[in-house]
């Protein structure tokens, strides 16, 4: 034997062996076909399901959400309104005092007396509103009311428990 028969002939790879398709019969075919149907039918239950509880919740927290900007504004228009009244009463005691001083420099005693009781009860209702207005911050909101979990449902089939929630 010589060289060049060697490296001249083909290497013959062995034949790789091919399996035969599984025949079915008409019966198992439809079997299959019926089993492919109810589990396209439940995958499609299932996604509806997702989808709706999805849908659910992202509206809960939309409705969280405007409630948080509510109560924000509603705050807000109750801090504006009692500033407001704060400084009403401060123009008001300033008032009295520039009227007690010429009635000091006239000297009527009897209407200055009265001034300065108007005065003190005006500093009292300054005092009150600023103590009212403290009363509110120190208020805390209620707490959000607990979620309700959904029951579990279980079920049994050939292919094992299946759990919905």
């Amino acid at each position: 034997m010589s060289d060049t028969e060697i490296f001249d002939k083909p290497k013959t790879e062995p034949e790789k062996k091919v399996k035969k398709k599984r025949e079915l019969t008409p019966e198992q075919k439809e079997v299959l076909k019926e089993r492919l149907r109810k589990g396209r039918e439940t995958a499609l239950k299932n996604r509806q399901k997702k989808a709706l509880l999805k849908k659910i919740d992202r509206e809960e927290e939309e409705k969280e959400k405007d409630k948080k900007i509510a109560k924000h504004v509603l705050n807000k228009k109750e801090e504006d309104a009692v500033g407001e009244t704060v400084l009403r009463l401060r123009d008001e005691l300033k008032e009295l005092r520039a009227e007690l001083k010429e009635m000091k420099k006239t000297k009527e005693t009897e209407k200055v007396e009265e001034i300065k009781i108007q005065i003190e009860e005006k500093k009292e209702e300054i005092k009150e509103e600023k103590k009212e207005e403290i009363k509110e911050e120190i208020i805390q909101p209620p707490k959000p009311d607990p979620v309700p979990v959904p029951k579990r449902k279980v079920f049994s089939t050939k292919l094992g428990k299946f759990v919905y929630r």
